[in-house]
């Protein structure tokens, strides 16, 4: 089966990456050595372009390895009665029960969504960092990569 799961995963991975290098790289201590940063502007803003691709392809990573899990486990039929479902229904029908794990998935469903179906009039009262969201959202796919990496072959 062709799939471009692996490329989504090295994608969101090098981005992640590359937003961790641009952050390092435009801080630096104070220099009366008190707690805290300098941060320099970044025009380009790198680390938050980085975050936002970061976190857009861990999403399409994560569908593809939802379709194929659900798949290869339950067949088509099921995956079709699934597919519009959360990531947390599905983690679900795949045995996931560690509820750590499907929190964080949910938070990241609800980020990934806001990010990419931008509403600039509709305020959820929180404010989010894309760099957080990339971190969180990275971790997300790590986790979700080693508990199902055999499965994934």
């Amino acid at each position: 089966m062709f799939t471009n799961a692996s490329v989504y995963k090295a994608i969101a991975d090098e981005a992640y990456q590359e937003m961790v290098q641009s952050l390092e790289a435009g801080r630096r201590p104070k220099p009366d050595g008190s707690p805290g940063w300098i941060v320099t502007y970044d025009p380009k803003q790198t680390s938050f372009k980085q975050a936002m691709i970061s976190v857009v392809f861990t999403g399409m990573w994560l569908e593809a390895v939802m379709h194929l899990l659900v798949v290869k486990a339950h067949g088509k039929e099921k995956f079709n009665e699934y597919d519009f479902k959360s990531y947390e229904e599905k983690l679900s029908l795949l045995g996931c029960t560690d509820q750590a794990l499907l929190d964080s998935v949910s938070r990241f469903r609800k980020s990934r969504k806001s990010l990419v179906h931008e509403k600039a009039y509709f305020d959820d009262g929180e404010i989010k960092w894309a760099q957080k969201e990339a971190e969180e959202a990275h971790e997300l796919l790590v986790a979700i990569y080693e508990c199902f990496s055999e499965k994934l072959g």
